[in-house]
Order: C-alpha cells, then sequence, then structure tokens
C-alpha cells in the first residue's frame, strides 16, 4: 500500500511538472548583457520601423517589444506585421492598443502559430497608429546601440545601427523548467523527511 501512494505521488508530481513546464519562452533578439541605461528610445515615429531576425524555435505565437507612451497616447495604437525574408509572405499580424500597453515594458504582440520558423529569417515590421508628431502623441519603441548577428534595423526605411528590444516568443514545453521544478520537489521531500527523522 505505502509503495503504491508513492508511485501515485510520483505520477502526480511528474504529470504537474510537465504541465506547470508549457511556458511562453521567450528568445531575445538583444543582448541581454547591454545596461538598461543605453538603451535608444525612438520617440513617436512615422512610417515604420522593422527588425530583421533569425528565429532559433520550430514555431513563434508571438513578438514583445519594449514600448513606451508619448504623451496622451489615448486613441493611439502600434501594429506589428510578421514577415518571412525568403518568401516575402506576410504570415502573422498583431496590434496593441495604447489603453492595453504597460510603459516601459516587454509587451506581447500574439499571433496565431507560425510553423516551421527555426533557421529561418524574418521581419518585425511596426507601424504606428494615429500617432502625432507635433504633440508627441503616440507610442514608440526602444532599442540598443549594438547590432546583433544575423540582424537588421531599420527606422522610417533609414537602416540604423542598433537591434530593437524584442524577443521571439514561442509557447512549448521547456525541459529545463520541468527539471528545475523537479529538482526543488525532491530537494523539499528530502528536507522534510530529515526533520521528521531529526525530532522523531
Amino acid at each position: 500500500m505505502k509503495k503504491l501512494k508513492t508511485i501515485i505521488g510520483i505520477i502526480i508530481v511528474l504529470t504537474a511538472a510537465f504541465f506547470y513546464a508549457h511556458i511562453a519562452k521567450a528568445n531575445k533578439i538583444y543582448d541581454k548583457s547591454v545596461d538598461s541605461s543605453e538603451y535608444i528610445g525612438t520617440g513617436v515615429f512615422e512610417g515604420t520601423i522593422e527588425q530583421e531576425f533569425v528565429c532559433n524555435e520550430d514555431t513563434m505565437d508571438g513578438i514583445s517589444a519594449k514600448c513606451q507612451l508619448q504623451g496622451d497616447a489615448a486613441g493611439t495604437a502600434l501594429n506589428l506585421t510578421l514577415i518571412d525574408n525568403v518568401t516575402g509572405n506576410i504570415v502573422a499580424e498583431s496590434s496593441l492598443p495604447a489603453e492595453d500597453i504597460k510603459n516601459s515594458k516587454l509587451n506581447l504582440f500574439s499571433f496565431p502559430t507560425v510553423e516551421n520558423c527555426r533557421g529561418n529569417s524574418y521581419t518585425a515590421r511596426f507601424e504606428s497608429m494615429e500617432e502625432n508628431q507635433q504633440e508627441n502623441k503616440g507610442i514608440g519603441l526602444v532599442y540598443q546601440p549594438e547590432t546583433m548577428k544575423n540582424t537588421k534595423l531599420e527606422i522610417g526605411a533609414k537602416e540604423t545601427q542598433g537591434t530593437l528590444i524584442i524577443k521571439a516568443v514561442t509557447n512549448r514545453f521547456d525541459l529545463e523548467t520541468c527539471c528545475v521544478l523537479l529538482i526543488f520537489i525532491i530537494y523539499i521531500v528530502v528536507f522534510i523527511k530529515f526533520l521528521y527523522r531529526l525530532f522523531r
């Protein structure tokens, strides 16, 4: 009976860890070692901002971008278009109104899953809607001054040195998260057993 309870407990823990480890895996396009004090804001922009990058996951479910609200941004929005650089086809689109954007934070532009992404080059094209440069009203993006390998940044159709602060997001099972959780659970169980024997 004791063995049966142990087996059932192990199955429950493994099942819980498996489901817990299904996360939104965010892969940075930029260099995380660069201090945030070096980041540059685009301010309110007209036209588009385009960031080329190579995906290192099998699928993509969104792009997370660091956004900045400029002035009274109510009524404005930021549109995202994801383009396959090989075919030139639009593979995903998303949009966030200013009211849903957290200022100076990474905001998720989610879209239906894009398949067969690994090793492919994409362009994340951002377009500000209803912005007003004269009144400094709209939504800006943030980039770092270094250009990462296999990337290219264009602001207003002009190539710019730097890389947008964005992440490619993939909803999938993450083995590392699963292992860390299991190790933590094993540590807790062993520690409790140790205390039980110590004070028994």
